[in-house]
């Protein structure tokens, strides 16, 4: 099964009612919205900045090819 399995990356965009929906769930948890490692979409959605992406996209895919390296990453969005 494992020469069957393919991958998808999907990095988050975050907003302010993710972040009052974390807080009233999770109250003890950490924040995800950091503001220093991601820039505005509009309409208060937030998602990496270019370079933490890029950094982030080229880790990740290191990562996947050495546990995984006879599998496929679909795409990365």
């Amino acid at each position: 099964m494992k020469k069957d399995v393919f991958f998808e990356i999907i990095f988050m965009t975050y907003s302010y009612i993710h972040t009052k929906i974390n807080e009233e769930a999770f109250p003890n948890s950490m924040t995800l919205l950091d503001k220093d490692k991601m820039t505005g979409r509009g309409r208060g959605k937030y998602w990496y900045k270019g370079e933490v992406r890029r950094k982030a996209e080229l880790f990740l895919r290191e990562l996947m090819k050495k546990h995984f390296p006879n599998n496929k990453i679909e795409y990365i969005v």
